[in-house]
């Protein structure tokens, strides 16, 4: 994805592609994922995350807002620009000023209600709604607040970042999960189900854990416990997802029967799991089908869990002793 950059207002693939510039390069400076979606969710409600926008599109009036966060007047920001060598509607420039130049210039003043400093703010790990009014409240003090507005589209922009970013949690938890089915070193086990080979539920938990997640329930986690600990770290029911088609399925889903089976959504219909030895007890996978990728089948699930990021208070550490029990037809 590139820039788009110009006095307009975008579509909504346009700011999609912005989004990811600015998640790339705030990223790249130690943002959490929460505090780049708070902030996308202002972007969008003041510019479009537009870095070449003039508020109201009255290009050049200087005493009005301009660029990704709509400094008003425009030369709190353009003056700086100049002086530092950067075009105005150069979105590096602006980024750099937001990431280094926000706590000296004064711009970042906590309150009572959000009493972040601008450094707790940029690594927080409170949810994008949070982080959106704190920026708000101690970053933008908009003549027009528009908060809940600013609260959901930080939803949507993190949700967008969860979903495509491409070192984001799903995006890492669905390459481990093809990785491990890819290598025959790993097959299905229930009885040495924590690596090299793995069971169904063990087998989803890990691709989430090693993609960062402190998912709890130790070794004893397993079907009928999933829904506890995964939605204790940020994973959601969802509705929109035909049990018997799969059509709605998401990369990174967790397809959920809770006394039998589970198993990863890849999209486009496709799917990856730990399936059952096929009679070959030994490590590793015998048949290249122990854990494997196929097309989504209609089986009994109950639900589909998708991760949202944020999370709450864990649930205590099971008895480490669970066995799923499974064999697909």
């Amino acid at each position: 994805m590139a820039w788009t950059i110009g006095n307009r207002y975008l579509s909504q693939a346009e700011m999609q592609g912005n989004a990811m510039e600015v998640y790339k390069y705030f990223h790249a400076k130690g943002w959490s994922m929460n505090a780049i979606g708070g902030i996308l969710g202002n972007m969008e409600k003041e510019s479009n995350i537009n870095p070449g926008i003039w508020q109201s599109l009255n290009a050049g009036n200087y005493s009005g807002g301009f660029g990704l966060v709509q400094w008003t007047p425009a030369t709190n920001y353009t003056n700086w620009a100049s002086a530092n060598g950067y075009g105005i509607t150069d979105p590096n420039g602006q980024m750099y000023w937001i990431d280094s130049v926000t706590v000296p210039s004064g711009q970042w003043i906590p309150t009572g209600t959000y009493p972040l400093s601008f450094e707790q703010f940029k690594t927080s790990k409170d949810t994008p709604e949070y982080l959106a009014s704190a920026f708000l409240k101690n970053f933008e003090r908009a003549g027009v607040e528009v908060e809940a507005e600013r609260r959901a589209c930080a939803r949507k922009w993190y949700d967008f970042l969860v979903q495509n970013a491409g070192d984001g949690i799903i995006e890492k938890a669905v390459k481990w999960a093809r990785d491990t089915a890819a290598d025959n070193s790993h097959g299905y086990s229930q009885a040495n189900r924590w690596g090299p080979d793995y069971d169904c539920s063990s087998f989803v938990t890990q691709a989430y854990r090693f993609a960062g997640l402190d998912i709890g329930g130790g070794p004893g986690i397993y079907t009928g416990n999933m829904i506890m600990y995964f939605t204790a770290v940020g994973f959601e029911k969802v509705e929109d997802v035909n049990l018997s088609t799969g059509a709605g399925a998401q990369k990174g889903d967790v397809l959920l029967n809770i006394v039998n089976h589970t198993a990863m959504a890849l999209g486009n219909g496709r799917i990856v799991q730990a399936s059952s030895s096929r009679g070959h007890p030994e490590a590793g996978d015998q048949t290249g089908t122990e854990i494997y990728e196929t097309n989504f089948y209609s089986y009994p699930w109950d639900c589909v869990l998708r991760y949202k990021g944020g999370g709450g208070v864990k649930p205590p550490e099971p008895e480490p002793l669970y066995i799923t029990r499974w064999i697909p037809g």
